[in-house]
């Protein structure tokens, strides 16, 4: 039934935290489809108190016939070995990067949809970005399973809850703790935007009411990063390499570019041809 594969996104507004709800679900008891609810279980995001950003449909389903990116895959390794390319690819002169492609493909969670990326994950905590590796394996280690995904070097994909992967940053945080603010910077975030009431009273931004004009006795919001860091985890995370992770098939997953510059270039306006004509 399509509703069980296609869904609502709720996107934490704070914080790069999202839920997944199908538009179908089964019932424990019996096969037949109902209506799934339309909400994540917490109204607001449970690591940040954020309100939530919603969109969709999206497709929840696979993404991929994993059958045919075996059999593109099996082909392609014969070729390679045989080293015989003018069969089927040699007209295109790529068939290790298509190899590293569908090697990717294969390789993701078909059952997970959307991915988290690391590079936001660690600005939202304003730390450096984990090993890539580093950080799967503290995921598989836990107990979940996560994967890549072909169209993103930094993505992890998994079936892991939103709290597991926040632990797993808090846990690269207190290795490796974020860098603190200049003084400028955190004076700056520290100002309060002063508005005046129709009595001529200075009230702050969170409506409470100071006895003097200037004065602030309310302290600075934390940032969504200060919120998720003063959070406890609750699992015990295990930075080891995890033989899974280690033990990749070797394969050109994301190829650099061919030349420098490259990509779509300025379209031809034929101004400087007509300035050539006239000077003739």
């Amino acid at each position: 039934n399509m509703s069980l594969d296609i869904g609502t996104v709720y996107q934490s507004a704070q914080c790069p935290s999202f839920h997944t709800i199908p538009h179908g679900q089964h019932p424990k008891h019996n096969k037949n489809i109902i209506q799934a609810t339309r909400a994540p279980l917490s109204p607001v995001c449970e690591e940040t108190g954020g309100q939530f950003k919603t969109a969709g449909p999206i497709w929840l389903g696979p993404l991929h016939n994993q059958e045919i990116v075996d059999e593109a895959i099996c082909r392609l390794e014969v070729l390679e070995k045989e080293k015989d390319t003018s069969k089927l690819f040699g007209y295109m002169k790529m068939n290790r990067e298509i190899h590293g492609l569908l090697t990717s493909v294969s390789e993701e969670l078909d059952d997970v949809p959307l991915y988290y990326d690391l590079a936001n994950l660690s600005h939202t905590l304003g730390c450096a970005s984990p090993p890539t590796k580093q950080f799967k394996s503290a995921l598989v280690n836990a107990g979940y399973r996560v994967s890549g995904y072909h169209k993103e070097p930094l993505a992890i994909k998994t079936d892991a809850p939103n709290s597991v992967v926040w632990d797993v940053m808090r846990a690269w945080c207190k290795e490796n703790p974020p860098k603190m603010k200049s003084k400028k910077k955190q004076n700056k975030m520290n100002k309060r935007k002063r508005i005046k009431n129709n009595k001529g009273e200075v009230v702050e931004e969170n409506g409470e009411q100071n006895g003097t004009e200037g004065a602030t006795n309310s302290t600075p919001p934390l940032s969504a990063g200060e919120k998720i860091l003063a959070k406890e985890s609750t699992i015990k995370v295990d930075f080891t390499m995890a033989a899974d992770i280690k033990n990749t098939k070797k394969a050109l997953r994301f190829p650099m570019n061919p030349e420098a510059n490259w990509g779509p270039k300025k379209a031809a306006s034929g101004y400087k041809r007509k300035a050539e004509d006239e000077k003739s």
